[in-house]
């Protein structure tokens, strides 16, 4: 811990919001089937008064998904069972897309605050580096140079920061090789579902239970995509104020190559760092956007076309 600079603070701060961000996912990827089953529970009891069904009716006019039921549902009881039995189906289902979201958003969080430590730990090089050497705190000089030890440990501190950087370079092109194309899969499946739950909550009285179900799902869709333009925007964004960082280093008074060790760096980032979708969209909050104008748009045609 040097002045400002507080590494461990600003990890454990990340840390704290991961794990809630990760039970956050858990629980409302978990809530679609449960809205599902309240709303097809609530719509069973609403039509079918007696313990048989009547009008020629099945308990497969009741389910809100797809689902083959491998025991009797002739009697309302069998059928309120087959919805618990889709519930742990859908319940696993969720785990496994909100394990994939959670790892992905979750290796987004940990760049951006590697990004974030590197760039605090870059405008207060000074100063940890007279720590370091237990030098007074307002120690100054004219030139480094006068000083051999504060230049070389100045320098040798610079190249730590630049191998940091270079790596983390590395992980963001790994992660983007990672996730790049199923994210557009991801992408192009939340437009299509969205813009089908607008278009059926368009046809649906608010007062249908489905309604609210199909509003949770859409709120889950909203936030899955959301989430993942989030911390992709963030990225980008504090790889943006790295150059600014360099700049505020207090270099003024330091060696030749240490100035040239930062040219080179804001060299090296000079474009931005920025993970896309498919190799041609980047993942930023913009995209978020086009995609919800996309789903209300393509909504509106489905309305058209009825």
């Amino acid at each position: 811990m040097c002045g400002n600079f507080r590494p461990r603070k600003i990890f454990n701060e990340s840390k704290t919001f991961c794990h809630r961000y990760t039970i956050v996912t858990y629980f409302l990827y978990s809530m679609v089937g449960g809205s599902a089953h309240i709303s097809a529970l609530l719509h069973l009891d609403s039509d079918q008064k007696g313990t048989y069904f009547t009008a020629n009716e099945t308990c497969y006019d009741f389910m809100p998904y797809l689902f083959i039921v491998p025991f009797n549902t002739e009697t309302t009881a069998g059928c309120k069972n087959a919805f618990i039995m889709m519930d742990v189906g859908l319940w696993i289902l969720a785990s496994y897309i909100a394990s994939y979201d959670a790892l992905f958003c979750s290796l987004l969080i940990c760049l951006k605050t590697e990004l974030h430590i590197l760039c605090e730990a870059t405008k207060n090089i000074r100063e940890r580096v007279i720590m370091k050497l237990e030098l007074p705190e307002d120690y100054h000089v004219f030139k480094d140079v006068l000083h051999p030890e504060l230049e070389t440990e100045m320098y040798d501190e610079i190249r730590r920061l630049i191998f940091h950087l270079e790596s983390l370079l590395n992980v963001c092109s790994d992660v983007e090789a990672t996730f790049s194309y199923p994210t557009l899969m991801q992408t192009i499946t939340s437009l299509i579902v969205l813009a089908s739950c607008l278009f059926v909550s368009s046809v649906i009285p608010y007062t249908d239970a489905q309604f609210y179900s199909l509003a949770e799902y859409s709120v889950a869709i909203l936030c899955q995509l959301l989430m993942i333009c989030y911390f992709g925007n963030l990225i980008t964004e504090v790889s943006m104020s790295y150059r600014y960082s360099l700049y505020e280093c207090d270099w003024y008074s330091s060696s030749q190559r240490f100035k040239q060790a930062i040219l080179i760096m804001m060299c090296r980032i000079e474009k931005p760092l920025s993970l896309t979708i498919g190799k041609f969209s980047p993942l930023t909050l913009n995209t978020f956007v086009s995609v919800v104008k996309g789903s209300f748009s393509y909504a509106t045609v489905f309305k058209r076309i009825e």
